[in-house]
């Protein structure tokens, strides 16, 4: 039998998310036999690289895979991880995979030596590519991979995405420091230091299709209500947790679908808090209504810009009206909004980053510190492709030379100069980020001012916070 280990790779924040990607992918090959799967969790444990190559020298495995995204860390951790494994005594068939590789495999396998990505959705690929492997066929059969062939890449047809996603088993956790991920304080609003916390999802995928996005396959699958509930129910029961994050694309894609799925929480009685995404054009009140009493804290709807020609040049699908409606509603029913601004997509305007800042002023809630970056063209995303066909960007190689952090341009699509650029979203940033702060000194006053003269009681002190 196949022995499979998944790296979960460090991302060297002040916080790491469950490998959802992997446990799910997990599940599916147990579900078919391949019970000898192994997570090597260098996120929690912080394991140099050298660290890999060790462990791979002691324990033998036949494949290695690893999932991640197109940022410029992750881009940098991979090689360095890749080429731990690479300098192995006993190296395993090496598999990338996920939003990073996708897009670009044939590049992704030449800069790391891997044998083959996983192109899109893993499960059925990556079983196939197992079950292939263990019988020594030809790697031509596999859908949905691109494999090395000596010096060259093969790219097989893509395989077909699961249609009925509440089929897949529920994420395979064992063999995973489960505590950690519970425990995790993670930045998301509504989130108290005594919850514990699991993330899920309600869905795969989206049914938008802004510039900006990179999506793994196309579409918008949802899981039922029911098979939700359930999936919570144990985790309650095992985990004893308090608070959901529900990591998909989209949870709240129309009011229909908000609605039942809060009337599916309400109805089971979870007695949880979550936050979750949604779109400020399907915002209602009957559906916002129902969310709050559900148990939700806070909807991160995906701003990205206030200014109506911003907005139908990434392709958003909403306007103005939309977000100030939204905003409104969401906070008059007790939500939390969370504000992600993006600028320097083309178009963008220093008016439309004042317009954009003004609403953050107007309706920020200061529960969380937010700050304005330039949006990224990530490989695989229509703004990519028009940054190639411009000559803006020659292609991957050269992408991830001028990706070089998040807080940077990679390319600078306005007519703004690269110089005027950076002082203006300095400007912005220092004003967003002294305006939270003061907030936070205000309400710390505030609160010995009330315990010393005013009875509260339960106030704990400015550490505890």
């Amino acid at each position: 039998m196949m022995k499979i280990l998944f790296v979960v790779y460090d991302n060297e924040g002040a916080f790491n998310t469950l490998p959802l990607g992997a446990c799910y992918v997990a599940a599916y090959l147990r579900k078919h036999g391949y019970k000898d799967i192994t997570f090597y969790s260098q996120d929690v444990y912080h394991y140099p690289e050298h660290h890999l190559t060790a462990y791979l020298n002691e324990n033998r495995f036949d494949i290695v895979a690893m999932g991640f995204v197109a940022g410029y860390h992750q881009h940098r951790k991979i090689l360095r991880i890749c080429e731990a494994i690479n300098k192995s005594d006993n190296r395993p068939f090496l598999v990338l995979a996920g939003h990073g590789p996708t897009p670009v495999p044939e590049f992704y396998i030449q800069k790391t030596g891997a044998d083959a990505v996983i192109l899109g959705e893993g499960e059925i690929s990556f079983l196939n590519l197992v079950k292939a492997l263990e019988n020594n066929s030809s790697l031509g059969t596999v859908r949905g991979i691109a494999y090395k062939n000596g010096e060259q890449c093969i790219m097989n047809q893509r395989e077909m995405t699961v249609k009925h996603i509440d089929e897949l088993p529920e994420p395979y956790l064992d063999g995973l420091p489960m505590e950690y991920y519970i425990n995790g304080k993670f930045p998301y609003h509504g989130m108290k230091k005594t919850d514990r916390m699991m993330v899920a999802l309600s869905s795969r995928g989206c049914s938008y299709h802004c510039n900006f996005c990179q999506r793994l396959e196309a579409g918008y699958r949802m899981r039922s209500p029911e098979a939700i509930v359930e999936e919570i129910k144990k985790y309650k029961r095992d985990y004893n947790i308090s608070f959901v994050i529900f990591l998909c694309e989209l949870f709240m894609v129309s009011e229909k679908r908000a609605v039942q799925l809060a009337e599916a929480i309400i109805r089971a009685d979870l007695n949880i808090r979550y936050w979750c995404t949604g779109r400020v054009n399907v915002a209602t009140e009957k559906g916002l209504s129902l969310l709050k009493r559900s148990g939700c804290v806070c909807i991160d709807y995906g701003i990205e810009q206030f200014d109506n020609q911003s907005l139908l040049a990434m392709n958003k699908n909403q306007n103005e009206d939309h977000i100030m409606n939204a905003i409104e509603l969401t906070q008059k029913a007790g939500i939390s909004v969370a504000f992600n601004i993006i600028w320097g997509n083309k178009g963008d305007t220093k008016e439309s980053l004042k317009k954009s800042v003004n609403l953050l002023n107007r309706y920020n809630d200061f529960l969380q510190l937010r700050v304005i970056r330039p949006v990224t063209p990530y490989p695989g995303t229509p703004l990519y492709d028009e940054c190639v066909q411009s000559g803006l960007l020659r292609g991957p190689e050269d992408f991830y030379e001028k990706h070089k952090n998040v807080e940077l341009l990679t390319v600078n699509m306005t007519e703004i100069s690269e110089d005027d650029f950076y002082k203006t979203l300095f400007e912005t940033n220092q004003e967003i980020i002294r305006n939270f702060y003061n907030d936070k000194l205000n309400q710390d006053v505030d609160s010995f001012r009330q315990v010393y003269f005013g009875g509260e009681y339960g106030y704990r002190g400015a550490r505890h916070q």
